[in-house]
């Protein structure tokens, strides 16, 4: 057999040589004898003096290499002189175990090229396994004066910034500068006499490469050895730096460049200036908005207005958010909810707002007559208490810092990779508005349309009072009044989004609030009535306690409110068919898409499209007239397994995932990641909450069920989808295969769904055509 030289870059990363020799595993002796002299040629090996030793590598073994190969007697005893009696003996015996392994019996020989010859034949003969070769190396020793290890990179790993940095260990190994550390390379290098040779191989490596060098050396009495020079790993904004700087060259196609660049990598980049202060840990919960931000804590919706009024930046602190706590949310800087999950009311909004939010406490109860959050530490945090709050960590600080320049509500991509994404095909992007300026936000950010426009987000604030007088009302002229105002303002609003989408996609969603977050909280109302409350606080009472449910999440919401107040579901039709009607007499091009929440029987279908119907007939129109299409929204597993009868009577099906994920799992959206889904990922039960990562095993499987049925009985269906996982990477590369056509998120997640929107069709391509993989 013949001998084969091979470039260190080609072989594993554990084997510390900058050349070796390529074997055989059943390599003849006489090859063996052949490749060792090849080695040593000047027969160094076992010597008395500065001898040479040799490293053995296989493809499966573990560990790596076998280093120190051709021990002998007297390279032992230099060895002790150099780096200590305990470090010769412990390499010995590594030989000695490695040879035993194979034979108990065998006795590890003295004569430095026998105990080589023993060594590989025994590594061959138990680990070889799949293996056809390995590969024996001239090892550089690190120990001794003059010796050491390092490791080198052409730029800053964390920024990016240009210039060699590193460490090096004086008299250690590779294994011992990742472990122990070492000397910082940036203020080493120029004192030493090896600087020159390090800078020159480290940029000779980065135009090789094309790429920031990641540099392993070794120094052995002075002279510096490189043992292997790879592409850097970078990530946040040392990563779009360089991505950047290569395609703004041409070095980069668009399609190479986003495939480089994850939606982590952007969101590192924009924390890299906001990281957690360094502030003692008042309580954690659930990072559910990100950013973090200070101000002064305030208990209610009013205080927070009133502290605003005043010029403070106030922080509020609530069990959980209602529709009513909107004025609070708006005046506030960060929210902090006891109850919720990612899903939740405050977790939703302040997400839409570019708030920094922390839900679900773990270690925190809110006593809100005492006005007091109390921690499991046995702290307080208390009215007019500074805190800061960590919406990427999920932590609440106690003490404040300068508010951040960094929050945006909508950030913008780097203009490079906005420009590279624009050519790109991948699923559509569609944003989540609920008023004009949120959709001409979206659109800016390059949003193809309106996927969710939530109607009950538009009863916020003193808006919810007509809603619940509606909810709670006897039919007479008092309910015809709020339906009046209710339609009057939902025309306006739905006016202004299809105005911020002219040309583009608007789905609008009928009511889907659970009613108890519009309805008077029993507790108080009960109260109140003991106390001795008018006749009218008592026929309130009376009209609560028969609409109260246990559990609302599963009650009346959605199509059912519908249907069981259907001239609530004629005025919110009504509203949008005027809106359309008005805007296209106006020259403009809107494209509305009517929505139907909570479906669970195709009938419920049936009773929407009937009343749009009819609304229409009344107005003088039709809905085929108007351009308005209907659709149904999966949300409850039944509605997925009746895909298909569904599909005959839509004209677009939308994967609710938020309430179809609850649902499959018999999860409570707002409680479940409090204490449960965290106890089981600790436990190591989950990866992940289902409600942060798209369960592809189950929901994932009704996902694909509904659009293989839906496009068997209609082809041509818009399939959407909106929830708060469809803007992960790994979700959007599934619904995209899957035959999704587009998904909807929060403004601020645009951009980042955009890029994996784009990176799944990239390296799709890739995997097809292979061009390069990232570094």
């Amino acid at each position: 057999m013949g001998i084969q030289y091979v470039v260190m870059g080609h072989l594993p990363d554990a084997l510390p040589a900058d050349s070796a020799l390529r074997l055989p595993v059943d390599a003849a002796d006489d090859t063996l004898r052949k490749a060792i002299a090849e080695l040593d040629p000047d027969h160094r090996l076992g010597s008395a003096q500065h001898p040479v030793f040799l490293t053995a590598w296989l493809p499966c073994l573990k560990g790596g290499c076998l280093s120190f190969l051709g021990m002998s007697p007297a390279g032992q005893r230099w060895l002790a002189g150099l780096a200590g009696e305990d470090f010769a003996v412990r390499r010995r015996a590594e030989l000695a175990a490695a040879l035993a392994a194979a034979d108990p019996d065998a006795v590890l020989p003295d004569d430095p090229v026998d105990q080589i010859i023993a060594l590989v034949r025994a590594l061959t003969t138990t680990e070889s396994g799949r293996a056809t070769w390995f590969a024996l190396a001239r090892q550089t020793l690190w120990c001794g004066p003059g010796g050491g290890s390092g490791l080198a990179h052409s730029c800053e790993p964390a920024t990016g910034r240009p210039g060699v940095t590193g460490s090096y260990l004086a008299g250690g190994s590779g294994a011992q500068l990742l472990t122990e550390g070492g000397v910082d390379l940036a203020g080493l290098i120029d004192t030493q006499p090896w600087g020159p040779q390090l800078r020159a191989a480290v940029d000779a490596a980065e135009t090789e490469l094309d790429w920031p060098a990641r540099v392993e050396f070794v120094v052995e009495q002075g002279t510096l050895t490189v043992v292997r020079a790879t592409r850097a790993v970078l990530h946040g904004a040392a990563l779009l730096d360089t991505v950047a700087s290569r395609y703004e060259r041409g070095r980069l196609t668009p399609a190479q460049a986003v495939r480089l660049v994850e939606p982590l990598d952007v969101e590192r980049a924009r924390a890299a200036s906001v990281r957690s202060p360094a502030l003692p840990v008042a309580a954690r919960g659930l990072g559910a908005s990100p950013g973090i931000d200070s101000g002064t804590v305030v208990f209610s919706a009013a205080a927070a207005v009133a502290a605003q009024a005043d010029g403070q930046r106030p922080v509020l602190v609530l069990t959980e958010s209602k529709p009513q706590d909107l004025p609070g949310l708006l005046a506030c800087t960060a929210v902090v909810t006891e109850r919720g999950g990612l899903t939740s009311h405050a977790a939703v909004v302040a997400r839409g707002l570019g708030l920094p939010a922390v839900t679900a406490l773990v270690d925190g109860v809110l006593d809100a007559g005492s006005r007091v959050l109390r921690t499991s530490r046995g702290g307080t945090v208390r009215a007019g208490d500074l805190i800061t709050v960590d919406g990427h960590a999920g932590i609440v600080h106690l003490g404040g810092q300068e508010p951040s320049a960094e929050r945006q509500a909508t950030p913008q991509l780097p203009g490079w990779l906005d420009d590279a994404l624009s050519g790109l095909p991948g699923i559509a992007v569609h944003v989540n508005a609920d008023n004009g300026a949120d959709a001409a936000a979206g659109r800016a950010l390059g949003a193809s349309g309106v996927g969710l426009c939530r109607l009950e987000h538009m009863f916020l604030g003193e808006r919810h009072q007509v809603l619940r007088r509606v909810l709670m009302a006897r039919p007479g002229p008092d309910m015809t009044e709020d339906l009046r105002t209710i339609h009057t303002f939902l025309r306006a609003e739905i006016t202004d989004i299809l105005t911020a989408m002219d040309g583009l996609p608007v789905t609008v969603r009928l009511l889907d609030p659970p009613r108890h977050e519009f309805l008077p909280d029993l507790t108080e109302l009960s109260l109140t009535t003991a106390a001795g409350g008018a006749s009218a606080d008592r026929d309130r009472l009376d009209i609560t306690r028969r609409l109260h449910e246990h559990n609302p999440m599963l009650g009346v919401r959605g199509v059912r409110m519908g249907i069981l107040l259907p001239a609530l579901t004629a005025v919110q039709i009504k509203a949008l068919t005027e809106a359309t009607h008005a805007l296209r007499r106006a020259g403009r091009e809107p494209r509305p898409e009517l929505l139907v929440p909570m479906v669970s029987t195709p009938a419920e279908l049936d009773f929407v499209r009937g009343v749009l119907d009819d609304v229409c007939t009344r107005l003088g129109t039709s809905a085929a007239d108007v351009g308005i299409t209907l659709g149904a929204m999966i949300e409850t597993p039944r509605a997925a397994l009746l895909a298909r009868s569904l599909a005959r009577r839509a004209d677009l099906l939308c994967l609710g995932t938020n309430d179809l994920t609850a649902l499959v799992w018999g999860l409570s959206r707002d409680d479940a990641e409090q204490h449960l889904l965290p106890a089981y990922q600790d436990m190591g039960l989950l990866d992940a909450s289902p409600f942060a990562r798209l369960d592809l095993e189950a929901v994932g499987t009704l996902a694909r069920q509904v659009a293989d049925e839906a496009r068997a009985v209609r082809p041509d269906i818009t399939l959407g989808v909106c929830g708060e996982q469809a803007a992960d990477e790994t979700a959007v590369r599934f619904f995209a295969e899957a035959g999704y056509h587009h998904i909807s998120c929060a403004p601020p997640r645009i951009p980042l769904a955009r890029l994996a929107a784009a990176r799944a069709v990239a390296q799709e391509a890739a995997a097809n055509h292979p061009t390069g993989a990232r570094p």
